[in-house]
């Protein structure tokens, strides 16, 4: 197996982005519930991929920001409607203030220091703003799971850097955030069909109960 940086791990995975897997399908109902009613806010998805979110999300206004030029335009192709712009979610080239919810989903473990893209999310979000984190599990890592994508039948892992919780923890509030929430999401049975679909059934029972997904909610200080 191929160990690839994210800009080259990215640039093979767009096609297919946008089909769910297990960590996918898992991360979104726990982002889903962390997510505040986003009727009349201004969302920010910070790292986007192919913005297949952003469609559906609600929002009165949303955009998306990714690095990879090779997912921005797999999603401008599937998602027309969908505002997205490539940039470095370090640096955002975004005004002082202007969101009231932001996402920054299974972005981070890519990231050797998580520190810099809290305080940058705070530099944009509005007082009173919601963010939404999510990170591949310590959990996973620790039982030996990693980031991984198939592509012309080659499986392939994606760079990636362990977090804890404490490191989350530690970094936001230095930015100015206060812990609202934390979650986590685990192997179970709305992931056994994937598991099935990839043939791969044999292995569910051994990764049953696995956090997989951490899930943390912040609200910007004044």
């Amino acid at each position: 197996m191929t160990v690839l940086n994210v800009r080259e791990g990215y640039r093979l995975w767009a096609a297919t982005y946008a089909n769910e897997n297990a960590i996918s399908s898992l991360e979104n109902g726990l982002a889903a519930a962390m997510t505040p009613s986003l009727g009349g806010l201004r969302l920010l998805d910070a790292g986007c991929g192919v913005g297949r979110r952003l469609h559906e999300a609600g929002a009165a206004s949303a955009l998306g920001v990714d690095l990879s030029p090779e997912m921005l335009a797999e999603g401008a192709a599937r998602y027309p409607s969908i505002d997205t712009m490539a940039a470095d979610i370090r640096q955002l080239p975004l005004p002082d203030g202007g969101f009231d919810v932001i996402w920054c989903r299974l972005v981070l473990g890519h990231l050797p220091d998580c520190a810099p893209v809290y305080h940058e999310l705070a530099r944009v979000a509005a007082a009173g703003a919601r963010l939404v984190v999510t990170d591949f599990h310590p959990d996973a890592h620790a039982a030996g799971h990693r980031r991984t994508f198939r592509r012309a039948g080659a499986v392939h892992e994606l760079e990636h850097y362990v977090h804890d919780v404490a490191a989350h923890l530690n970094a936001a509030e230095a930015a100015g955030w206060r812990l609202s929430a934390r979650r986590s999401a685990a192997i179970g049975p709305a992931a056994r069909p994937f598991y099935e679909q990839a043939g791969c059934a044999a292995l569910y029972p051994t990764h049953q109960g696995l956090n997989v997904v951490l899930g943390l909610a912040f609200m910007r200080e004044a």
